[in-house]
């Protein structure tokens, strides 16, 4: 009954990271945690989070633009890392409230049509990768700075889910590479291991259909609720 739960819970936040390229954590983290310490979560998720990235980056392989992102995803990677790292000297509740706030502030924001257009410079990027990976890795919060980030840019649905595909992708490598210097991975956890990908892939691919019938103005409404529900499970998670 577990092992079916498990696979439930991970079919539907990677069918909603299927439709917007993100929220997989939302859905799947809390519940999980219901079933699984936080130490079997975290690093099991990252292989999944990698191969369900890695699918949904071959689905969308004609509006991925690497080299254009390349200063996101760099400094992406170096923020994952330095989250990682500083994750035991910091106040994390007061740093995680002050994101969250102003996560939910942008959103709103964006939502009501309030926003200014930016272009994708270099150093733009560069600030977004940081504060998104430094997020990610000492909050598990990566996604709504890098999706506000791109929903003030502009991009169209495809590109929007594409580089959000490509930028989680990267950052699941960092995790797996760092769990597996720490000797994260035990041989007990294949049979979660694949029950979370059996839901993910299956979920990812769902999603991905689901995401081809939605119109533009109901993709970015979708896209910032999530944002916001993000924001709001981080500031009060923050008290506790």
């Amino acid at each position: 009954m577990d092992y079916f739960l498990i696979i439930s819970i991970i079919f539907i936040g990677a069918c909603l990271q299927g439709i917007t390229g993100f929220g997989s954590g939302l859905i799947a983290v809390p519940l999980l945690t219901l079933l699984l310490p936080l130490s079997v979560i975290t690093p099991t998720l990252s292989v999944v989070n990698f191969v369900m990235a890695t699918y949904l980056a071959w689905m969308l392989r004609h509006s991925l633009h690497i080299k254009h992102w390349r200063p996101l995803l760099i400094s992406g990677v170096l923020g994952t890392l330095c989250g990682n790292y500083l994750l035991a000297y910091l106040r994390l509740d007061w740093l995680q409230m002050g994101m969250a706030i102003m996560v939910i502030a942008v959103a709103l924001l964006f939502w009501f049509g309030i926003q200014l257009r930016h272009k994708s410079t270099p150093k733009l990027q560069s600030v977004t990768g940081i504060l998104a990976g430094f997020s990610n890795g000492a909050l598990t919060l990566g996604g709504p700075p890098v999706v506000l980030f791109l929903t003030g840019n502009g991009l169209d649905r495809i590109a929007f889910r594409a580089t959000l595909t490509l930028f989680f992708w990267v950052l699941a490598l960092t995790n797996i590479v760092s769990f597996t210097a720490q000797q994260r991975y035990q041989l007990e956890h294949v049979p979660i291991l694949i029950c979370l990908l059996i839901g993910a892939i299956s979920g990812a691919w769902l999603g991905h259909r689901i995401s081809d019938r939605l119109s533009e103005q109901l993709f970015r409404k979708l896209s910032l609720l999530l944002v916001i529900i993000a924001g709001g499970v981080a500031f009060f998670s923050a008290f506790q």
